[in-house]
């Protein structure tokens, strides 16, 4: 694969821009301009997607990292310190990312008193984006590889600069497995958006589908230093999903009955709209 772009040498030093840090900040803001179109569209002050996307930008790198830290190679960061701050040599887990800004989201909202299923339905549809876009970084980059494999689809990671453990044997291209998923899923929501019935329906789904699709693509993962659980019966991020979806089932139904999330039939080709993050 390509993890940086090109390698120029400029004055005697090499420039190597690296495809992974080109893409996530191509995803973050492709994620950010898609909130803004919605929030716009739907009447909601642009003003919120702006603040959020400081806050969600800093707490998805800092909740990734922590994640990875914590609950997937604690024992190596206690036995190498001085690497937890070394993010430059990778370590992130989406998982990670997701949990944190969607702290971020509720902690803001409730300071600005305003809604935050209304936000999180905005920012849950950009976010499949988003991953879709990452993953592509990822795949660049050779982390989150595969299992090996035989199926005619195998990729090889050969450049020296690539973060995989397993070079020279075709893999599962895994990241690619979960880009195309999320940005199906992307493309569900934007239908599904334009047909909400109620405030947090799309939130709910986002969370709910994106965990069984991470579900099914951790089978297919090779990088087995992220640790199992259960004598290795499922992964952390597997158990993560176990815990999400019947949240994401719960919620589904709890707040498409609730009357003051109803948001009633819209018209064909318009988005359902209801003044409900407003103060």
């Amino acid at each position: 694969m390509h993890p940086y772009l090109f390698d120029w040498v400029i004055a005697g030093h090499h420039f190597r821009p690296p495809t992974y840090g080109i893409l996530l900040a191509l995803a973050f803001s492709a994620a950010y301009f898609e909130s803004l179109r919605r929030a716009i569209k739907l009447g909601e002050d642009p003003k919120h997607i702006e603040n959020l996307f400081l806050f969600i930008v800093l707490s998805s790198v800092l909740g990734s990292r922590l994640f990875h830290v914590l609950f997937e190679d604690l024992s190596y960061y206690l036995s190498h310190p001085s690497k937890i701050l070394a993010v430059w040599e990778g370590g992130y887990t989406l998982y990670g990312a997701i949990l944190a800004s969607t702290l971020a989201i509720v902690l803001y909202t409730r300071y600005k008193k305003i809604n935050f299923l209304a936000f999180a339905d905005i920012a849950a549809a950009s976010a499949a984006l988003g991953v879709a876009i990452g993953r592509v970084g990822c795949f660049a980059a050779g982390c989150c590889w595969g299992r090996p494999t035989t199926l005619p689809w195998g990729v090889v990671f050969s450049n020296p600069d690539t973060f995989s453990e397993i070079r020279n044997t075709p893999l599962h291209p895994t990241q690619l497995y979960e880009s195309f998923g999320a940005l199906v899923l992307f493309l569900y929501l934007l239908w599904r958006f334009e047909r909400r019935r109620y405030i947090g329906q799309i939130f709910f789904h986002a969370i709910g589908f994106y965990a069984l699709l991470r579900f099914a693509v951790e089978y297919f993962r090779g990088d087995d230093y992220r640790g199992y659980l259960f004598g290795g019966v499922i992964s952390y991020s597997q158990f993560v999903s176990l815990v999400i979806l019947p949240f994401a089932l719960a919620g589904a139904i709890v707040y498409s009955r609730r009357p003051e999330n109803q948001l009633g039939e819209a018209p064909k080709g318009k988005s359902s709209r209801k003044p409900s993050s407003r103060k």
